[in-house]
């Protein structure tokens, strides 16, 4: 059975220069990775000029009886891009809005304690904030519609007290252990409210009940960056389960020892292995996710996808999103089945270019 170590957070993430490798139960109080000597070779550039190489990425995924989606946030510090992007399950139809930030000092917070993103576009008003004092997550976010889509509101709460959330982070090699990748991942049980009007109809989706999933990550990325990404969150007999697995060009040379692929059920975590993400029959098929330790043997069927490019001065995005169902087993650190059927999930492929 495959087993991942898993310590007490560090004060820091960056120790005299040098990346603070591993994975931990809970999270440090900022996901801050400035600083490291030297990470892309042996040219002797001050920090704060490698530390322009820094990309910051949000993820928030959420799963109600009625919808599922997922926010996202990318930050390269010149120029920000938000992105609210959810399906209707019973009928299919697709929302999708986006928004361009300008300059600013940070987006994404570094702050693990209290923190969030906000993008504050004149017609894209986009919140996600986050206080672990408090033990309180919420979105909101405003977004006016066209002729075609109409005008939402929403705003979602998440209890971080409860049996359902728990959260891990990880410093890991970016691939080589001269730079690194840090990040954050939690899950818990979410209440809200989501309004859409078009034309002067007002359809009100009141006490809304589900799962949320949040990631965030800070990296040295390369000149090119590719990520494929599967994100899955539901009931499984009355137990919640979330996980979050990836692979990417920025994978550690040793994935056994450092990757960032985790399962939650009721609040217990279990480092996965590292895990192949592919589709052969075509993006647009059934993709495969499997592991060699005998612990992820997914399937997933996509149901409505989402494309997108993004260029931004010095940065070009191509992005692929789905949301689907899942099938196969997957295994918890007590070598306890989990079965998945037409579990809810969103996937995404990825790349980017600087």
């Amino acid at each position: 059975m495959y087993s991942r170590q898993m310590t007490p957070p560090p004060e820091k993430l960056v120790s005299q220069g040098k990346p603070v490798f591993g994975t931990f139960d809970g999270t440090p109080p900022s996901l801050d990775i400035c600083g490291v000597n030297r990470p892309f070779g042996v040219l002797p550039l001050p920090p704060f000029v490698t530390d322009l190489r820094i990309r910051s990425s949000l993820a928030y995924v959420f799963n109600t009886e009625e919808y599922i989606g997922v926010v996202s946030f990318l930050d390269i510090k010149i120029v920000g891009h938000g992105e609210v992007l959810f399906w209707n399950k019973k009928t299919g139809r697709k929302y999708a809005y986006h928004t361009i930030t300008g300059p600013r000092r940070r987006l994404i917070s570094k702050n693990t304690r209290q923190g969030g993103c906000i993008s504050f576009g004149r017609r894209r008003y986009i919140r996600l904030a986050w206080d672990m004092d408090k033990k309180v997550m919420s979105l909101v976010f405003n977004l006016k519609g066209d002729s075609v889509r109409p005008d939402i509101t929403a705003a979602f709460k998440s209890d971080l007290g409860d049996s359902t959330f728990r959260d891990m982070s990880a410093v890991l090699p970016a691939p080589t252990m001269r730079r690194c990748q840090a990040l954050w991942v939690m899950t818990a049980s979410l209440l809200g409210t989501l309004s859409l009007n078009q034309k002067g109809q007002n359809q009100v989706s009141s006490d809304l009940q589900g799962q949320a999933l949040f990631k965030s990550v800070r990296s040295y990325n390369k000149l090119r960056t590719k990520r494929r990404e599967v994100w899955g969150m539901g009931k499984i007999r009355e137990k919640s389960v979330a996980f979050s697995i990836c692979s990417s060009s920025l994978d550690a040379v040793n994935p056994d020892i450092y990757n960032e692929n985790v399962l939650f059920v009721d609040g217990e975590l279990t480092p996965l292995p590292p895990v192949k993400i592919t589709f052969p029959f075509g993006i647009g098929g059934r993709w495969i996710i499997q592991d060699t330790e005998n612990m992820v043997d997914l399937s997933f069927t996509p149901l409505g996808d989402h494309s997108r490019i993004v260029s931004l001065f010095i940065l070009r995005a191509q992005k692929h999103i789905m949301y689907g169902t899942f099938e196969g087993v997957l295994k918890n650190k007590d070598g306890e089945e989990i079965h998945l059927k037409e579990f809810p999930g969103v996937v995404r492929k990825q790349l980017m270019r600087l």
